[in-house]
């Protein structure tokens, strides 16, 4: 979601599709997978928009009716997938490859978080979200929901990070 975010404000698409740029151009799988290969793709994207997180639309164009610019959907022009709303009207925020590096992450996105693996989209566990935030392996929350314990992590300071600063200032 984050790349195709991202990759659909890019005006290459616009002018591949013979229309006027504007933010947020609906993406065909086949233009999505010159940017974001994975074997289920199809199968990712329809899951995606069957969460309501995207839809298939026509691009817009911009034409004139009654002497007024507006934007209008293109029926002649192949559907694609566009993001539906804002990133954090939804269950999930920010989609991560388990195999990426994580980017910055803010208090208000850290529930919202999931990760892609070989078998689809899942939420991060505790577990997971504790060593994103560099706790040791053995440290735990013990009972609270999944809820709360990723709003303290939200919240949090990485204890690694925290250490070494401390250590630079005592030197």
């Amino acid at each position: 979601m984050n790349i195709l975010l991202k990759k659909r404000r890019m005006k290459q698409w616009a002018i591949k599709k013979g229309i006027a740029w504007m933010d947020g151009t609906p993406l065909t799988t086949e233009e999505i997978s010159t940017f974001y290969q994975h074997p289920k793709l199809q199968e990712m994207l329809d899951d995606l928009t069957q969460k309501g997180y995207l839809r298939y639309e026509h691009p817009k164009d911009i034409v004139i009716e009654d002497g007024h610019r507006i934007r209008k959907y293109d029926n002649t022009k192949e559907k694609g997938c566009n993001i539906v709303a804002g990133k954090l009207s939804f269950p999930l925020a920010t989609i991560l490859s388990e195999n990426d590096v994580a980017p910055t992450i803010v208090a208000t996105e850290i529930g919202k978080i999931a990760v892609t693996t070989k078998n689809g989209i899942r939420n991060f566990t505790i577990k997971e979200g504790l060593k994103l935030f560099g706790y040791p392996e053995k440290y735990q929350i013990q009972n609270i929901s999944y809820d709360n314990a990723f709003d303290l992590l939200g919240n949090t300071v990485t204890p690694p990070v925290i250490q070494s600063i401390a250590e630079k200032l005592l030197d």
